[in-house]
Formats: C-alpha cells, sequence, structure tokens
C-alpha cells in the first residue's frame, strides 16, 4: 500500500509505503465508521417492528478504583454522559435483571472465547453503573489483563447492551432510555 501527495500536472510529486501501524489505524478508524452504520440500521430495523433490539457495545467505562493485589476491582461501567458518538445512557434505564444471572467479564466482547473474569456486583448509583469484578486466578491470560489495569496500561471496559427503549438526540446522538447489560468487557481501546 502507498500513500501519495499532491498531484501536479497529473504525476504524484511523492509517494511513500504506508506503516503497517497507518494501515491498522486506517482499518480501526473504518471499522468504527462501519460498526456505527451498521447500529443505526440494526437500530431502525428494531425501531420499524422488524426483529430483536440488537446488541451494541458502548466503551464509556473505567476503574473506579482498585483494590490491593488480588482483590476485586471495582470498575464505572457506564455513566451518564455523551460518548464520542453523542449518545447517552441512562442510569435509571438499566435492568440488570438476566446479566445477574450470569455476570460475565469478557474481553474486547469476543463471545467465542471465555470469560476471563466475573463480576460479583453490579449496581447503579449517581448516574453511574458500577461493577465490582474478579479476574480468574487460574486463567494466564485473565491475570496479564488484571496487570494492565493495575499498572495503568489499560484503563477502558465496555458494555454490551440491548436498547429497549431509545430516540434520536439533535446531533446524531441517540438517548438510551431503558436498556438491558448482557455483558461487560475489559477493552484496550474505548
Amino acid at each position: 500500500h502507498w500513500h501519495g501527495g499532491n498531484r501536479e500536472g497529473g504525476a504524484l510529486s511523492f509517494m511513500r509505503p504506508i506503516s503497517e501501524a497507518e494501515m491498522k489505524l486506517a482499518e480501526f478508524l473504518d471499522m468504527g465508521e462501519t460498526l456505527r452504520k451498521g447500529e443505526l440500521a440494526a437500530l431502525e430495523q428494531h425501531r420499524a417492528g422488524k426483529g430483536t433490539p440488537p446488541l451494541l457495545f458502548k466503551a464509556v467505562g473505567r476503574p473506579k478504583a482498585d483494590l490491593p493485589e488480588g482483590s476485586p476491582m471495582i470498575f464505572v461501567a457506564s455513566e451518564e454522559t455523551p460518548d464520542r458518538m453523542g449518545d447517552v445512557l441512562h442510569t435509571e434505564g438499566w435492568d440488570l435483571t438476566a446479566f445477574q444471572k450470569n455476570p460475565v467479564f469478557m474481553f474486547s466482547h469476543d463471545h467465542s472465547r471465555p470469560p476471563i473474569g466475573r463480576v460479583m456486583r453490579v449496581w447503579t448509583e449517581e448516574h453511574q453503573l458500577l461493577a465490582v469484578v474478579a479476574f480468574d486466578p487460574m486463567d494466564e491470560f485473565a491475570r496479564q489483563i488484571e496487570g494492565k489495569y493495575r499498572r495503568g496500561f489499560m484503563s477502558a471496559v465496555s458494555v454490551g447492551f440491548r436498547p429497549l427503549e431509545y430516540s434520536n438526540l439533535p446531533g446524531g446522538g441517540i438517548e438510551f432510555t431503558k436498556q438491558e447489560l448482557v455483558e461487560l468487557s475489559a477493552v484496550p481501546i474505548p
């Protein structure tokens, strides 16, 4: 892959190879745009009565506090502030019933691999969805991810949820007033 400069008289003034990192960043940005278009299309289908609520992901969480090594960590899983797309998840709208029966902590919403931890407690407080997470001490990958949080190399978490009630906001965002929590994930990039 090549990246070209300005065209002058039909010829490129310079060309240089695109690095693998630049390609990955471009793919990541394109993926985000593609995912957003898919979210909006799925929500429109649901709104039109064609299908069940889609599974959506919002990475707006972060560690709230960490406890001594080996103790569970507390995360702000979601809060009632607009994300980078302008979407807002209302705290009083969280339905936690089904999640509490299977309180999984996943890695990057990858449902094809086992959870890396368990959400020991989930609740709402002061416009935030909070979760106490215990990483699986017998899983080497889970221990690595826990270490990344404790050492400050990872700081984001993301909710996987099904929207139940929502409306469009001015500027293109979506206001979710009722949503069902499906899972919580550790994510390297929010």
